[in-house]
Protein backbone atom coordinates (compact mmCIF):
# COMPACT_ATOMS: atom_id res chain seq x y z
CA UNK A 1 0.00 0.00 0.00
CA UNK A 2 1.03 3.60 -0.60
CA UNK A 3 -0.77 6.86 0.14
CA UNK A 4 -1.10 9.27 -2.79
CA UNK A 5 -1.11 12.96 -1.81
CA UNK A 6 -1.91 15.49 -4.53
CA UNK A 7 -0.97 19.15 -4.83
CA UNK A 8 -4.53 20.49 -4.65
CA UNK A 9 -6.98 22.17 -2.32
CA UNK A 10 -7.67 20.00 0.72
CA UNK A 11 -11.44 19.95 0.13
CA UNK A 12 -10.80 18.27 -3.24
CA UNK A 13 -8.78 15.40 -1.74
CA UNK A 14 -10.52 12.04 -1.50
CA UNK A 15 -10.99 10.73 2.05
CA UNK A 16 -8.90 7.75 3.14
CA UNK A 17 -10.83 5.52 5.56
CA UNK A 18 -9.09 4.46 8.76
CA UNK A 19 -9.73 0.85 9.77
CA UNK A 20 -9.79 -0.72 13.26
CA UNK A 21 -6.62 -2.37 14.57
CA UNK A 22 -6.31 -4.65 17.62
CA UNK A 23 -9.87 -4.09 18.92
CA UNK A 24 -13.31 -3.74 17.46
CA UNK A 25 -14.24 -0.10 17.07
CA UNK A 26 -17.99 -0.36 17.38
CA UNK A 27 -19.82 2.74 16.15
CA UNK A 28 -16.51 4.46 15.33
CA UNK A 29 -15.70 5.81 11.88
CA UNK A 30 -12.75 7.96 10.91
CA UNK A 31 -11.19 9.21 7.69
CA UNK A 32 -8.37 11.54 6.68
CA UNK A 33 -7.84 13.79 3.68
CA UNK A 34 -4.32 14.89 2.71
CA UNK A 35 -2.95 17.48 0.31
CA UNK A 36 0.23 19.50 -0.09
CA UNK A 37 1.47 22.84 -1.38
CA UNK A 38 5.14 23.86 -1.41
CA UNK A 39 6.59 22.77 1.97
CA UNK A 40 3.25 22.25 3.72
CA UNK A 41 1.18 19.15 4.37
CA UNK A 42 -2.53 19.75 4.95
CA UNK A 43 -4.36 17.12 7.00
CA UNK A 44 -8.10 16.91 7.72
CA UNK A 45 -9.56 14.17 9.92
CA UNK A 46 -13.28 13.42 10.28
CA UNK A 47 -14.30 11.32 13.28
CA UNK A 48 -17.60 9.82 14.44
CA UNK A 49 -17.46 8.03 17.80
CA UNK A 50 -19.80 7.31 20.74
CA UNK A 51 -17.87 9.45 23.23
CA UNK A 52 -16.00 12.74 22.95
CA UNK A 53 -13.17 13.25 25.44
CA UNK A 54 -11.36 16.63 25.54
CA UNK A 55 -9.53 16.74 28.86
CA UNK A 56 -6.00 17.75 27.77
CA UNK A 57 -5.74 21.55 27.72
CA UNK A 58 -1.97 22.05 27.24
CA UNK A 59 0.40 21.18 24.41
CA UNK A 60 2.82 18.22 24.62
CA UNK A 61 0.68 16.39 27.18
CA UNK A 62 -1.09 12.99 27.04
CA UNK A 63 -3.38 13.83 24.11
CA UNK A 64 -3.70 10.16 23.06
CA UNK A 65 -5.89 9.58 26.13
CA UNK A 66 -8.49 11.98 24.67
CA UNK A 67 -10.41 11.64 21.43
CA UNK A 68 -7.30 11.94 19.29
CA UNK A 69 -6.05 11.89 15.69
CA UNK A 70 -2.42 11.48 14.68
CA UNK A 71 -0.05 11.61 11.72
CA UNK A 72 3.45 10.09 11.82
CA UNK A 73 6.09 10.98 9.20
CA UNK A 74 9.58 9.65 8.46
CA UNK A 75 12.19 10.34 5.80
CA UNK A 76 13.59 7.22 4.15
CA UNK A 77 17.14 8.44 4.86
CA UNK A 78 16.55 8.98 8.61
CA UNK A 79 16.12 6.70 11.61
CA UNK A 80 13.98 9.33 13.33
CA UNK A 81 10.32 10.10 12.70
CA UNK A 82 7.94 12.76 13.96
CA UNK A 83 4.56 12.21 15.57
CA UNK A 84 1.92 14.93 15.42
CA UNK A 85 -0.99 14.08 17.74
CA UNK A 86 -4.10 16.24 18.16
CA UNK A 87 -6.76 16.05 20.86
CA UNK A 88 -10.34 17.09 20.13
CA UNK A 89 -9.54 19.92 22.56
CA UNK A 90 -7.08 21.34 20.02
CA UNK A 91 -4.05 20.49 22.16
CA UNK A 92 -1.09 19.07 20.21
CA UNK A 93 1.78 16.74 20.99
CA UNK A 94 4.69 16.90 18.53
CA UNK A 95 7.86 14.92 19.13
CA UNK A 96 10.81 13.37 17.31
CA UNK A 97 12.88 10.23 17.87
CA UNK A 98 13.75 6.80 16.52
CA UNK A 99 11.42 4.78 18.77
CA UNK A 100 8.60 5.12 21.31
CA UNK A 101 10.92 5.77 24.26
CA UNK A 102 13.24 8.76 24.52
CA UNK A 103 11.25 10.99 22.18
CA UNK A 104 12.12 14.69 22.18
CA UNK A 105 9.13 17.05 22.23
CA UNK A 106 9.26 20.10 19.98
CA UNK A 107 9.45 23.48 21.74
CA UNK A 108 6.14 25.04 22.73
CA UNK A 109 6.85 27.94 20.36
CA UNK A 110 6.92 25.49 17.43
CA UNK A 111 3.84 23.57 18.58
CA UNK A 112 1.84 26.77 19.17
CA UNK A 113 2.66 27.98 15.66
CA UNK A 114 0.96 24.97 14.00
CA UNK A 115 -2.46 26.03 12.67
CA UNK A 116 -5.19 23.75 14.09
CA UNK A 117 -8.93 23.98 13.62
CA UNK A 118 -11.27 21.76 15.64
CA UNK A 119 -14.96 21.64 14.68
CA UNK A 120 -17.46 19.83 16.92
CA UNK A 121 -20.38 18.90 14.67
CA UNK A 122 -22.37 16.83 17.17
CA UNK A 123 -21.94 15.78 20.79
CA UNK A 124 -24.62 13.97 22.78
CA UNK A 125 -25.03 10.84 24.91
CA UNK A 126 -25.03 8.54 21.87
CA UNK A 127 -22.65 10.02 19.34
CA UNK A 128 -20.06 12.67 18.65
CA UNK A 129 -18.86 13.93 15.30
CA UNK A 130 -15.83 16.19 15.02
CA UNK A 131 -13.16 17.35 12.61
CA UNK A 132 -9.52 18.31 13.03
CA UNK A 133 -7.64 20.29 10.38
CA UNK A 134 -3.88 20.81 10.63
CA UNK A 135 -1.34 22.63 8.48
CA UNK A 136 2.14 21.16 8.92
CA UNK A 137 5.19 23.15 7.86
CA UNK A 138 7.54 20.27 7.04
CA UNK A 139 10.65 22.46 7.08
CA UNK A 140 9.85 23.67 10.59
CA UNK A 141 9.18 20.06 11.63
CA UNK A 142 12.61 19.02 10.21
CA UNK A 143 11.15 16.61 7.65
CA UNK A 144 12.03 18.76 4.66
CA UNK A 145 15.17 20.81 3.98
CA UNK A 146 14.97 24.37 2.63
CA UNK A 147 16.20 23.44 -0.85
CA UNK A 148 13.99 20.34 -1.23
CA UNK A 149 10.51 19.85 -2.63
CA UNK A 150 8.17 17.09 -1.50
CA UNK A 151 8.08 15.13 -4.79
CA UNK A 152 11.90 14.85 -4.64
CA UNK A 153 12.15 12.99 -1.33
CA UNK A 154 10.98 9.60 -0.07
CA UNK A 155 8.63 9.93 2.87
CA UNK A 156 6.85 7.22 4.81
CA UNK A 157 4.05 7.52 7.33
CA UNK A 158 0.70 6.52 8.72
CA UNK A 159 -2.42 8.20 10.10
CA UNK A 160 -4.35 7.17 13.19
CA UNK A 161 -7.37 7.76 15.39
CA UNK A 162 -7.47 6.66 19.03
CA UNK A 163 -8.73 7.36 22.54
CA UNK A 164 -6.95 5.38 25.24
CA UNK A 165 -9.12 6.59 28.13
CA UNK A 166 -12.48 6.48 26.41
CA UNK A 167 -15.07 4.13 27.94
CA UNK A 168 -14.41 1.87 24.95
CA UNK A 169 -10.85 2.54 23.72
CA UNK A 170 -10.32 2.23 19.97
CA UNK A 171 -7.40 2.33 17.55
CA UNK A 172 -7.80 2.99 13.83
CA UNK A 173 -5.06 3.16 11.17
CA UNK A 174 -4.76 4.19 7.53
CA UNK A 175 -2.35 1.29 7.00
CA UNK A 176 -2.53 -1.88 9.07
CA UNK A 177 -0.02 -2.53 11.86
CA UNK A 178 1.00 -6.14 12.55
CA UNK A 179 1.83 -5.99 16.28
CA UNK A 180 0.03 -7.99 18.97
CA UNK A 181 -0.70 -4.97 21.17
CA UNK A 182 -1.70 -1.41 20.24
CA UNK A 183 1.40 0.54 19.19
CA UNK A 184 1.44 3.36 16.63
CA UNK A 185 5.20 3.83 17.13
CA UNK A 186 6.04 1.20 14.53
CA UNK A 187 7.98 2.82 11.66
CA UNK A 188 8.47 -0.63 10.12
CA UNK A 189 4.74 -0.47 9.25
CA UNK A 190 4.80 3.04 7.78
CA UNK A 191 3.87 3.11 4.10
CA UNK A 192 5.25 5.24 1.24
CA UNK A 193 3.72 8.68 0.76
CA UNK A 194 3.66 9.67 -2.92
CA UNK A 195 3.44 13.40 -3.62
CA UNK A 196 1.98 14.13 -7.05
Amino acid sequence: MKILIKNQKLDRALPLMLTPCWTEAENVQASVRLSWQENRLFVAFSVCEPQLRRMVQEHNQRVWEDSCVEVFLKREDSDEYINVECSASGSLLIAKGSQRSGRKPFDHSVVESVPVKITILENNNKQSRWKAELELDLIMLTILKEEESLPEISLFGNCYCCGDLLDEPHYLCASEIGTLNPDFHTPEYFVPLEFA
